[in-house]
């Protein structure tokens, strides 16, 4: 290692900023125990259609971001509100794909993809 710099790109971060009435959530670095709190995703949902989360700075997944991401899509489902995954890397697709969490949200290649995928039917806005 080189420095601390390097160590930072592995901390854990969440930001939080919305697009077009969809909450998207920006995951950054090791999704580990020690993330717990940073994976709260404790933005009211109530004033969305959709969620997306980018997981393209995701350097680590552990159970934790699993059960992060499980928790938000329980809070999401009672709304009829969908949860969008975005840029997963291999090593997070494949935690998805091993404990069959896949069919469980939608999988889009990019934040630009899963964006146009999360607004409603022309019929449904407003």
């Amino acid at each position: 290692m080189s420095g601390s710099a390097d160590l930072s790109s592995w901390r854990a971060r969440c930001t939080a900023e919305s697009v077009d009435d969809v909450l998207v959530y920006r995951l950054f670095g090791d999704l580990d125990h020690g993330a717990k709190d940073t994976l709260a995703f404790d933005k009211p949902l109530a004033d969305f259609h959709a969620v997306v989360v980018d997981l393209t700075d995701v350097t680590f997944f552990t159970s934790t971001g699993l059960n992060a991401l499980l928790g938000l899509r329980l809070r999401a489902e009672p709304l009829g509100m969908p949860v969008h995954l975005c840029k997963l890397p291999a090593a997070t697709a494949r935690v998805l794909e091993v404990t069959e969490a896949t069919c469980l949200f939608q999988i889009h290649p990019d934040l630009e993809a899963a964006l146009a995928a999360a607004q409603p039917p022309p019929a449904q806005r407003l």
